[in-house]
């Protein structure tokens, strides 16, 4: 099953993230939708964890991957679901954990600094 980003929709702190299940026919423009998933997310503990807006949709997509990986996922745990506080702390910790992972492999380098005296001068000096 593939999953489409449909959109989403805001009321007050809560906004409802909006993914369509498909099965993938012989062509592109046979594909059967199957299901509708509702993913309700909660913005105030977004900014807590410091998440940007751009991100939720991956942290959304990636709840669902996981429900559709378990074993019997023919049958969906949720066609609506709210996302807890540990589901984005995990996201959280797992985001910040690649960026340190990526400074760790960038090679520090000096500030550049001119070995010779500067050619040009300021007139008057």
């Amino acid at each position: 099953m593939q999953l489409l980003y449909k959109g989403f929709q805001q009321r007050a702190n809560i906004r409802s993230y909006r993914f369509d299940g498909v099965v993938p026919g012989e062509r592109p423009s046979r594909m059967v939708k199957t299901l509708e998933f509702l993913l309700k997310l909660d913005m105030t503990a977004l900014a807590e964890h410091h998440i940007r807006i751009q991100e939720a949709p991956a942290l959304c997509l990636g709840i669902l991957q996981t429900a559709l990986a378990t074993p019997g996922a023919d049958t969906m745990p949720f066609l609506s679901y709210t996302v807890t506080g540990a589901e984005i702390l995990a996201f959280a910790s797992a985001r910040n954990a690649l960026v340190e992972a990526k400074g760790a492999r960038r090679k520090h380098r000096p500030p550049f600094r001119p070995t010779t005296p500067p050619q040009w001068k300021w007139p008057g000096q």
